[in-house]
């Protein structure tokens, strides 16, 4: 694996995240999957792993900026985390081909949502 592609990626993965408060891995899951010749799964369990330090740097960027809700955030973790267990739970019961396509079908969905402000 080409160890300079996965930093450029994370890079821009967490670029786009911090940004657009993506988590960035609607950038990070295709690259590492056509960039870099990592699986369907693997891609979508190691971006949940990269994640987690972006998302702790951008929020604590916003928070100094004032725009942190603490208490909201707690309450999503909370959720998110029983979410995220469920979640990986079911991964590697999904076919790469239909993870591949329920990934393409939300960032699609979201993309038009937000694109026409929906």
């Amino acid at each position: 694996m080409n160890k300079a592609k996965a930093v450029l990626i994370g890079a821009i993965g967490g670029a786009v995240g911090g940004l657009l408060g993506i988590g960035g891995a609607i950038i990070l899951v295709p690259c590492m999957i056509y960039f870099l010749g990592v699986s369907q799964h693997s891609a979508h369990a190691t971006s949940l792993a990269i994640v987690i330090p972006g998302a702790v740097m951008s929020a604590f960027v916003y928070n100094t900026f004032g725009q942190l809700d603490i208490g909201l955030a707690v309450l999503f973790a909370a959720g998110g985390m029983t979410g995220a267990y469920i979640g990986s739970a079911l991964l590697p019961r999904v076919r790469p081909a239909v993870l591949k396509r329920i990934f393409a079908v939300l960032a699609l969905a979201m993309s038009i949502r937000m694109g026409w402000g929906l």
